[in-house]
């Protein structure tokens, strides 16, 4: 079992490898550290295996509930997200 926080560290270090913005790395980690905190926080999830597609529902539905967010942010998160997952499939980490 892997630990989501030790794979996002794993998955920030590519884009600064390829030298990609700094910015743009930031807000994507920053996405992930905030879905790993409701998943750790609010579902009792840390490890990658553990996660569920409803997880990952429930997490985009609280964003949308809190109100301060627009669509295009949401859809942000959700790209965010499926980036993540196809890096840990693609890397392994995930079947």
């Amino acid at each position: 079992m892997t630990r989501i926080k030790e794979l996002i560290e794993d998955f920030k270090l590519n884009p600064e490898i390829l030298g990609r913005e700094t910015k743009c790395v930031d807000l994507r980690i920053f996405r992930l550290y905030r879905w790993e905190r409701f998943a750790d926080k609010g579902l009792g999830v840390t490890e990658a295996e553990e996660v569920k597609q409803l997880q990952i529902k429930k997490h985009i539905q609280k964003r949308q509930c809190v109100g301060k967010e627009v669509n295009r942010t949401i859809n942000n998160n959700i790209a965010t997200l499926k980036v993540f997952f196809q890096y840990l499939v693609s890397e392994d980490f995930l079947e």
